[in-house]
């Protein structure tokens, strides 16, 4: 008999943690008892802080994400393998959300500082790799799995890809012994973030979700250098580099996919013609 079905234990780790995600971020919003995730920017401020409309991301994320727990509950897809493959990823990182939540929420400045970058390493891990999960499985997904499951678990991985970054800028700063808004340590952080914003989408053949996820940040960081006269800078300059960067390589990427796919369906037909003669 067996005492842990861990297939339920996956999906029930979904179901819970997925509200909870949205639960734990409202909290400041409703009662005004703790930071919001805007204020929690905006207390570790850095160059690298877009504005404050861009956070409005995590609702449709939020939604998406119940949507995906909901699906991902269903008897079922308890032992189905795609499922198997990214619940315990999704189950991870949405519980790495939920911790961030608290810490950017409740702790001190110094503790909520440095506890949600270190909670953001797995949780990122997490997300991005259930995400190329689904990029390599995508065929396997019915229309209404790509839309509520392909696509949330797409924009939580590439919002947080770019948001642990601009988490750890101001902790790099300390690190470098200089000022939050130093040019060379934000420029520095800016890079890595593209750097690890371009692999990711090219391991996932250019996902969409992913990359509008990316773009989205990008974009409000821009409008936030505009305002505040920053935009004719060495960073404003590396971020609209890094918007074209991210649209190069998922166009690229997708079209040498689907070359590919279409080379492949080309010689099946082909084998399968003089196989079959």
């Amino acid at each position: 008999m067996k005492i842990l079905d861990l297939d339920k234990l996956r999906q029930w780790l979904n179901i819970l943690t997925a509200p909870l995600m949205w639960a734990l971020s409202s909290i400041p919003q409703i009662s005004n008892y703790g930071r919001t995730a805007k204020e929690f920017s905006e207390v570790n401020d850095s160059l690298l802080v877009p504005y404050g409309i861009a956070f409005s991301i995590w609702l449709p994320i939020f939604i998406g994400c119940i949507g995906y727990s909901i699906v991902q509950g269903f008897k079922v897809n308890r032992k189905r393998k795609i499922y198997r493959k990214i619940g315990w990823y999704t189950g991870i990182g949405f519980l790495g959300v939920c911790m961030w939540s608290i810490f950017s929420a409740w702790g001190s400045p110094r503790v909520s500082l440095l506890g949600t970058a270190v909670i953001f390493i797995p949780t990122v891990y997490c997300l991005t790799k259930s995400m190329i999960i689904l990029s390599d499985n995508s065929t396997s997904l019915d229309t209404s799995e790509k839309f509520w499951v392909f696509i949330p678990v797409s924009l939580i991985a590439g919002w947080t890809s770019l948001a642990i970054f601009l988490n750890w800028a101001p902790i790099v700063s300390i690190a470098f012994g200089t000022s939050l808004y130093d040019i060379t340590t934000n420029m520095f952080v800016l890079v890595l973030a593209l750097a690890w914003a371009a692999n990711i989408t090219y391991k996932s053949y250019g996902n969409l979700a992913f990359s509008f996820a990316i773009l989205w940040g990008l974009s409000w960081l821009i409008v936030d250098f505009t305002n505040s006269n920053n935009l004719n800078t060495s960073l404003s300059y590396t971020t609209i580099f890094g918007i074209f960067l991210i649209i190069f390589t998922t166009y690229v990427t997708r079209n040498s996919t689907k070359k590919f796919e279409e080379k492949e369906t080309k010689n099946f037909k082909i084998n399968y013609s003089i196989s079959s003669r």
